[in-house]
């Protein structure tokens, strides 16, 4: 299916990783949440989201894997609000 090539094509791009879209388990995941509704969009979404937060974490980072991200808690992971990037002081725009 070319959306779930697409789907991990982007995740591997993201995440560094070298999943395949021809796994029967990743089909299925995805396809759940297609079947759920959900759209391309929402899985990048899902993807940057958890690479922003699990990407630079040697522990956190073993997750970004499909089994996970698109797994039963995929719309927790969807819905997460994620915090804008905080400024340290007032110079860092201009430093």
């Amino acid at each position: 299916d070319g959306a779930i090539t697409e789907i991990i094509n982007y995740l591997n791009e993201k995440a560094g990783t070298n999943y395949k879209s021809s796994t029967k388990k990743t089909q299925r995941d995805i396809n759940s949440r297609f079947k759920e509704g959900f759209i391309f969009k929402d899985f990048k979404n899902v993807i940057d989201k958890k690479c922003e937060q699990w990407g630079k974490d040697e522990y956190w980072s073993k997750f970004l894997r499909p089994e996970t991200l698109f797994g039963t808690k995929f719309e927790g992971y969807l819905n997460e609000k994620t915090k804008p990037v905080e400024k340290k002081s007032e110079y860092d725009d201009i430093f």
